[in-house]
């Protein structure tokens, strides 16, 4: 059992077998004891062992045993991502002239994003990996209050979004920017046909409107992607992505807010019209998200260049049909 030297209340490293840093981190992947072994190539015995360790090490339980798993204690939770980062540096190092060769690879990349991103790019996105290699693939999952988390834990890969996080551990792109228009079915009675797409902030807030889930408890999607800016709209109904609202817009008086690329992809398919938004707004950055660590990891740093690549084709800034 090695001990911990403090030197000037620092730790001395010295003292401090830095091959438990892997097993904390195949731990905080797997959640269980023994794919954490089999994950680092360890017997269990041994891998019961390096925990006993960490947690002289750490001075904290870091992983309680329960019918879900090894569950990471609040300190286990506050470490990970520095020593996970750590870890991916000191890996990168050792390798220095690492090359990505994606006609080679086996390599499953994972995305957080919207159902624009979705809906606009990942037609496009799986084209060029499915061109770049036969080995390489992509899923993609919805956002959620845990994705930075999941980002920071190497869970996924990216994430694409409206709005950045302050992190110093979140690298941050912007790779394209989008258009906000407001969305009415043709035949809207109170909402009158002109050639110039007009809409006041009356007329605006006096209908009902279509919402997705909140972002947080006091603010919206819309709200959010806006800075914060809010507008006291009257809450009709509420659906899981942006071409949900759709169907519900071509089908009642309801208005809604969604991306112009979104809105000229599915135009033909509803009975819907559209205006510009009724306020002064800048076209919404869209921001790629990725965690510091793997900024210079070869095949990720791949997938962010096909990535931007992609957006650069076709989430360029904005330019609305018919303004």
């Amino acid at each position: 059992m090695s001990i911990i030297c403090m030197v000037d209340n620092k730790v001395n490293l010295r003292s401090v077998d830095l091959n438990l840093l892997a097993s904390f981190d195949a731990l905080m992947i797997e959640g269980n004891l023994t794919r954490a072994a089999d994950r680092i190539g360890l017997s269990q015995p041994a891998m019961s062992a390096a925990l006993q360790r960490l947690r002289l090490t750490f001075h904290d339980e870091l992983f309680v045993r329960t019918r879900q798993g090894m569950i990471p204690t609040p300190r286990a939770i506050d470490v990970y991502s520095p020593i996970r980062e750590a870890l991916t540096l000191i890996s990168s190092t050792l390798i220095p002239n690492e090359e990505f060769d994606p006609a080679r690879a086996e390599r499953s990349y994972s995305v957080v994003a919207d159902n624009y991103f979705e809906s606009v790019a990942l037609g496009p996105l799986m084209a060029r990996l499915q061109q770049s290699g036969s080995g390489l693939s992509l899923a993609t999952y919805g956002l959620a209050s845990d994705s930075i988390s999941r980002l920071l834990r190497m869970e996924v890969d990216l994430i694409v979004d409206y709005v950045r996080p302050e992190s110093d551990l979140v690298q941050a792109q912007i790779i394209g920017s989008e258009k906000l228009l407001v969305i009415a079915r043709k035949s809207h009675p109170r909402l009158s046909v002109s050639a110039t797409p007009t809409l006041s902030m009356a007329q605006y807030l006096a209908e009902e409107h279509v919402f997705l889930p909140l972002r947080s408890r006091e603010r919206s999607q819309l709200e959010f992607a806006l800075g914060g800016r809010e507008f006291p709209r009257k809450r009709a109904a509420q659906v899981q992505n942006f071409t949900s609202m759709l169907p519900v817009v071509a089908a009642t008086d309801y208005l809604a807010v969604i991306p112009a690329r979104l809105f000229h992809l599915y135009e033909k398919a509803f009975a819907i019209r559209w205006f510009h938004f009724p306020a002064d707004i800048e076209p919404i950055p869209l921001w790629m998200l990725w965690a510091k660590s793997l900024q210079n990891d070869a095949s990720h740093r791949w997938f962010r260049e096909t990535v931007q690549s992609v957006a650069n084709d076709i989430i360029q800034p904005a330019n609305v049909k018919g303004k």
